[in-house]
């Protein structure tokens, strides 16, 4: 079944190969979970940001030579330029970025209070979409909601406890299987990336 799984995949993509548009270049990563937080910590209060880079791709393209790259012919292609995702894309994602690690840490018997000393401030460096967001098809016509690649995000975090740092996380994580990203939504890779990071964090501080 499974090669009978991948054959189909494979003519699924080669028919589609028109749609697939360039992928950008990933932000380095060593696509593994580190950690230096403390796992003594009775409350934690959880903060996230986008980060200023990403931030300025809610509008923009990428100013990443490597991503502005995969954009040309269609300058305004901001699905292979990593760029023009749309403000309300970002923030989608950076809610689901607390909701899950919010929820991961009670599930460890966590307390998760805003009015903590311990504030786990978390920054989205990167997410790359699976399908092209609405703002990005807005803006290149040539784009249409069949079109896919693969995609997955990057946090990076710091615990601060009365004001000072106590400890670091990062995380980041992209599929490399373009077989996949045929069946997948606008973010499933960047969720995945999500939900692993919440997980992973969680265990830290298990209590």
């Amino acid at each position: 079944m499974s090669k009978l799984r991948n054959a189909l995949i494979l003519t699924a993509l080669l028919s589609a190969a028109p749609l697939m548009s360039a992928q950008p270049a990933f932000a380095k990563s060593s696509k593994r979970y580190t950690a230096t937080l403390p796992a003594d910590v009775e409350a934690i209060a959880i903060k996230v940001v986008i980060g200023d880079e990403l931030q300025y791709r809610a509008d923009h393209l990428s100013k990443d030579i490597r991503d502005r790259a995969n954009s040309h012919p269609g300058l305004r292609n901001g699905f292979a330029g990593a760029g023009y995702y749309g403000q309300k894309e970002l923030d989608r994602l950076a809610k689901r970025l607390k909701s899950k690690t919010k929820a991961r840490l009670i599930k460890a018997g966590v307390k998760v209070d805003d009015n903590a000393q311990n504030v786990l401030v978390l920054t989205l460096t990167d997410a790359r979409p699976n399908r092209p967001t609405f703002n990005q098809l807005s803006k290149d016509t040539s784009l249409s909601l069949r079109s896919f690649g693969v995609g997955g995000a990057a946090i990076e975090g710091v615990l601060q406890k009365a004001g000072e740092d106590a400890g670091n996380v990062s995380y980041a994580w992209y599929e490399t299987d373009i077989r996949d990203a045929y069946t997948s939504g606008t973010w499933t890779d960047a969720n995945t990336a999500i939900d692993r990071f919440a997980r992973k964090t969680a265990k830290v501080f298990k209590n």
